[in-house]
């Protein structure tokens, strides 16, 4: 399985920024660090598959407020970015997702049910 970086997503944070709009900057290196490797830890350790990996970035990201602005944004685009470079794609509409996204900041969404909103939307895997 093949994990995104801590540099790739400070960049990816950057471009979303740019093209959204919204305040630059890493609030809490700490924080994006560990909710990068929440994931890698779940295979390591779990066995955790790409689904349950995505759900990991999707929710730890979410909820580890390690930028300034845009947390949210970075979530959904690691977590796609994880899933596609590890040959997945997901057949959800940008609603499903906002959806998805906001209802995890909000906590309403636990990360047991990203998992499962997730595995739904799978078209394929490896």
């Amino acid at each position: 399985m093949i994990f995104p970086r801590k540099a790739k997503v400070i960049e990816y944070h950057t471009q979303l920024i740019e093209r959204f709009g919204g305040s630059h900057g890493l609030r809490d290196e700490g924080a994006l660090e560990s909710a990068l490797a929440a994931a890698e830890n779940r295979y390591n350790y779990e066995d955790a598959n790409v689904i349950k990996c995505a759900a990991t970035y999707a929710y730890h990201l979410s909820q580890a407020h390690a930028f300034i602005d845009g947390n949210k944004r970075i979530a959904a685009a690691i977590t796609e970015l994880f899933l596609v470079i590890n040959d997945a794609r997901l057949q959800a509409s940008d609603e499903e997702m906002e959806q998805l996204f906001l209802g995890i900041a909000a906590g309403e969404i636990n990360r047991d049910e990203v998992e499962q909103a997730l595995a739904k939307w799978l078209a394929s895997a490896n």
